[in-house]
């Protein structure tokens, strides 16, 4: 075959516009798709860092309720139980382990409760104002500091090749009773 036979033809092939759409439509899809997903990641997320502020204001609440008595009669412990085999009686006082396991507990949607790490030395023994009077005997006693630190290690799409993200939230106030 002739040289200028040979280079016509490729010429002519390399004007073809048939498939052309295909290819163009295969690569934007595939940037889309990339993209849907991100944007669902991060999306989880967000939802696992507002889960994790969330479980830090619902244990300082759980702790400061059922500070050193929940009612001035009772004085019974909470003995709560691990989840998922979560429970409690209502008039107890709580302690650090009950704290914990009141906000694993609370862990749904995908968040794991054994991922959730609560923060054990939530009653640092001082008051508001910084001193320690009234918390050295009772640390969760009223008007005692407390401090509730919940940390959640998050991982993309549950794979071990992305790197992972550990979200933590701490919450701080005084027992009320």
């Amino acid at each position: 075959m002739n040289k200028r036979v040979i280079i016509r033809k490729l010429q002519r092939l390399a004007l073809e516009q048939r498939g052309a759409e295909l290819v163009e439509f295969s690569l934007c899809a595939l940037m889309l798709m990339g993209l849907i997903v991100g944007v669902l990641g991060f999306g989880v997320a967000v939802y696992t860092y507002h889960f994790v502020s969330y479980a830090a204001n619902q244990g300082l609440r759980f702790a400061t309720v059922r500070g050193y008595t929940w009612s001035q009669s009772e004085t019974e412990s909470c003995s709560t139980s691990a989840p998922p085999n979560f429970t409690m009686v209502y008039d107890c006082t709580a302690s650090a382990t009950d704290v914990q396991n009141y906000v694993q507990s609370l862990a749904t949607g995908g968040i794991s409760a054994s991922g959730l790490t609560v923060n054990s030395a939530i009653w640092p023994g001082t008051n508001a104002s910084g001193t320690t009077t009234g918390c050295t005997t009772n640390a969760n006693s009223q008007e005692c500091l407390v401090k509730v630190k919940v940390s959640y290690t998050f991982k993309f799409f549950a794979t071990e090749k992305l790197p992972t993200w550990t979200m933590s939230s701490t919450a701080e106030g005084t027992v009320l009773q």
